[in-house]
């Protein structure tokens, strides 16, 4: 027997998944970009730890940074917040003992949209984010990372 109701549903999805697919991908950006003061963003990393995937970094309330990346790299800078919403490190990293280090930049461009809720734009890609479970799981009070860190300034002889 035919099912009329069940076949229209299919034919439904089937042409939506369909033109959902042909249509060329936006890139997702915040509908408004009203920069967050430098003071906010201060107030966001400033004596926290940011956990990444493979390390992390510390956001020292005296605007030092301490980097970790893979157990095996340190990196030791500073950090600040722009009044225009970047957060930003200068950090030279090590990977092994007696090397001289690499300087590296890294910026992150912070802004609120329309509804009121901040988004993260990595200005090394442009790539735009919400970082909600970032700063509700990811940023945490306190420096995680500090053992590991002196560790390998100890056997780099940093």
């Amino acid at each position: 027997m035919f099912d009329f109701q069940s076949s229209a549903k299919f034919i439904t999805s089937a042409v939506f998944a369909c033109l959902v697919a042909a249509t060329p991908s936006k890139a997702v950006s915040p509908d408004r970009q009203r920069p967050v003061s430098g003071e906010s963003v201060i107030e966001i990393y400033s004596g926290k730890t940011w956990i990444w995937e493979h390390g992390g970094s510390y956001w020292g309330r005296d605007g030092s940074f301490r980097g970790l990346w893979k157990e095996t790299n340190v990196g030791i800078g500073k950090w600040y917040a722009t009044s225009k919403g970047k957060l930003c490190y200068e950090a030279t990293w090590y990977g092994a003992k007696d090397s001289p280090g690499e300087d590296i930049k890294r910026c992150w461009r912070h802004v609120v949209d329309s509804e009121g809720a901040i988004w993260k734009q990595n200005m090394d890609t442009k790539d735009w984010y919400r970082p909600t479970k970032e700063f509700s799981e990811r940023l945490q009070a306190g420096n995680k990372v500090q053992a590991a860190v002196n560790r390998l300034v100890r056997r780099y002889g940093i």
